[in-house]
């Protein structure tokens, strides 16, 4: 679930056309833990994943859909 996450969290960025380093600082987070966010190394909070939102343009049940089916 981490990586199918983090692969619609990139593919949110790239289509806003922001570096990662850009939305870390823009959401309060390092740009080395945004990234490991991206890659699904980590998992993150719903409070994460709501900035996440507004700074990406997205909601959260369009970035985790249902994959829990």
């Amino acid at each position: 679930m981490q990586k199918y996450i983090g692969a619609q969290i990139k593919s949110a960025r790239q289509h806003k056309k922001l570096t990662q380093e850009q939305v870390a600082e823009s959401i309060g987070l390092s740009a080395k833990h945004y990234g490991c966010i991206e890659r699904g190394e980590v998992s993150t909070t719903v409070a994460v994943l709501t900035r996440l939102g507004q700074v990406l343009d997205f909601q959260l049940l369009i970035i985790v859909g249902n994959r829990c089916e």
